[in-house]
């Protein structure tokens, strides 16, 4: 029973609490957005189902990451210290979807580079496709990219630019980046043997609507979306970098038989993330 000294709140005192409510709502949501979520990776573990898969193969592990955006605006110990963990994954494979730099021209080649020496990916099976971010400002900049590409495979590790590769009985298969227009499916496919197993990386997403993907069956790995950085309930992600806003984040069933993955990626152009945390992600080779 209220003390009979206790005054009711008038409609200005209720105005004002709320008002102070509301204000202190909006900076921990901005706080934990800036401070907390950009650096809280999830680990998501699925399945793929492939065709014909060999008994060899079943139950291997290949694991996705993406976006790394090296460079000025990513904190490097934080992407380091994510690379070093990903041994504890047990993968059998490592893919990358792009994007490992943020880079006006090829300033920050060196540190990618830097970055993955002191990481698992050099001593892993490791293939790469590379991002329009990949080509410097502009998305263009093929000596960019060209740079890039050239130290990262002195590293010994394998950049897929419209080529496919076999290995342990897998086809992988790597897309040139669509923004940059380097994409080049029949190419890509020019070597692959549709009724394998098959796995192809394409940083964009959209990739997956061009009309030259004759009987792939297999599964698409992207990134590029970053899950939209920010979703909001109701509205989901105000911001999406493509056409296609299905392709946002996860997994996508496609016609013919094809899958699609859109990782959420580990780095950011800003560092602001809101309901779409950082993802390693960690399939399970399965027949179908």
């Amino acid at each position: 029973m209220p003390s009979p000294d206790r005054q009711p709140l008038t409609r200005r005192q209720w105005l004002g609490r709320i008002a102070a409510g509301g204000v202190t709502l909006a900076l921990g949501s901005y706080a934990y957005a800036r401070r907390i979520e950009p650096h809280w990776v999830e680990i998501t573990h699925h399945t793929m189902p492939l065709m014909n898969l060999s008994s060899s193969l079943v139950g291997k592990r290949l694991v996705q990451i993406s976006d790394l955006h090296v460079g000025p605006v990513v904190d490097n110990s934080y992407l380091r210290t994510v690379l070093r963990s990903l041994e504890e994954l047990g993968p059998d494979y490592l893919v990358i979807t792009g994007d490992l730099m943020s880079s006006r021209r090829a300033e920050s080649v060196d540190l990618v580079i830097d970055t993955l020496r002191d990481s698992p990916v050099i001593d892993l099976p490791t293939f790469i496709v590379l991002g329009n971010h990949d080509y410097g400002e502009g998305f263009r900049n093929d000596f960019v990219a060209d740079e890039l590409v050239d130290k990262v495979r002195n590293l010994g590790v394998t950049v897929l630019r419209n080529e496919s590769i076999d290995i342990d009985g897998l086809q992988i298969a790597g897309c040139d980046d669509r923004w940059a227009r380097r994409t080049d499916l029949n190419a890509t496919f020019a070597r692959v043997d549709h009724t394998r197993p098959t796995i192809c990386l394409a940083h964009n997403p959209d990739i997956a609507d061009l009309p030259d993907w004759s009987t792939f069956g297999g599964w698409i790995l992207s990134g590029h979306t970053h899950g939209g950085q920010c979703r909001f309930p109701i509205i989901g992600a105000p911001v999406l970098p493509i056409k296609n806003k299905a392709y946002a984040r996860g997994h996508v069933s496609l016609n013919g038989g094809r899958n699609l993955y859109v990782n959420r990626g580990l780095g950011y152009t800003r560092r602001i993330r809101f309901g779409v945390r950082p993802e390693v992600t960690v399939f399970t080779l399965t027949p179908v």
